[in-house]
């Protein structure tokens, strides 16, 4: 790991208010892991459902065990709905007094320059072996800009991915003109990120592994409960 301080107030930006959204690549690859949630790894309920025309079996009307295969996929289809909501409406505001974070299905976040803590510019992340190799250095593109308040919990993270290189260089520009420590790491270990900020990473990046494994367990058990309940 190498690290780096900055508390150098950078130039000033007389530019208004800049709003940064999530580019295309993200909106057409969050489009398509929500049809694959849906529809890709929930084939055999709606095949299921559609081939025997389950809506006019009473069953479906009375027994609870019987319409619980119809509820899970109901539950699936909320919350993906709600996933792309959030990332698709996601914009940052990012000026001389502070940051917003706002969207749809999402709580906002705002804060002034005051407010912020610290931030942390972590250039990359290294999630396996070899995982360095080519990665862009420059200074411009950051895995991840965390902005953290007095306490060391996360405010917003601003990912290189979901907002782009541009977004991460205001808000570091920004907090160094209001005088905020900004720490800049090149490479680190998910592992040695949540020890030196145990609050910078959301739920999904402290245990990938284990969020994976919860999402596999879920569609393999949701259809061998179709499976078992409605047949083909």
């Amino acid at each position: 790991m190498t690290s780096s301080t900055d508390a150098t107030p950078l130039p000033d930006d007389d530019r208004p208010t800049r709003t940064f959204g999530p580019p295309a690549p993200v909106v057409l690859g969050t489009l398509g892991v929500a049809l694959v949630f849906v529809i890709v790894l929930e084939f055999l309920v709606i095949i299921s459902f559609v081939g025997q025309r389950l809506w006019t079996v009473p069953a479906l009307r009375e027994s609870f065990l019987f319409q619980l295969p119809l509820l899970l996929w109901a539950l699936v289809v909320i919350a993906s709905v709600v996933g792309v909501l959030r990332v698709l409406t996601a914009w940052l505001q990012v000026d001389s007094d502070g940051f917003t974070l706002r969207g749809l299905a999402r709580r906002t976040r705002s804060a002034r320059w005051d407010e912020v803590g610290g931030v942390l510019a972590v250039r990359a992340i290294e999630r396996g072996a070899g995982s360095d190799e080519g990665l862009d250095l420059s200074e411009t593109a950051y895995d991840g800009v965390y902005l953290l308040d007095a306490e060391g919990h996360r405010l917003v993270a601003v990912s290189n991915r979901f907002f782009g290189p541009r977004a991460q260089e205001a808000c570091l520009r920004h907090a160094a003109a209001a005088g905020v420590r900004i720490d800049r790491i090149d490479a680190i270990s998910p592992a040695e990120l949540r020890r030196q900020a145990p609050w910078a990473l959301g739920v999904v990046d402290r245990h990938p592994t284990l969020v994976a494994l919860c999402l596999a367990v879920f569609y393999i058990g949701h259809n061998v409960l179709t499976f078992a309940v409605w047949g083909l």
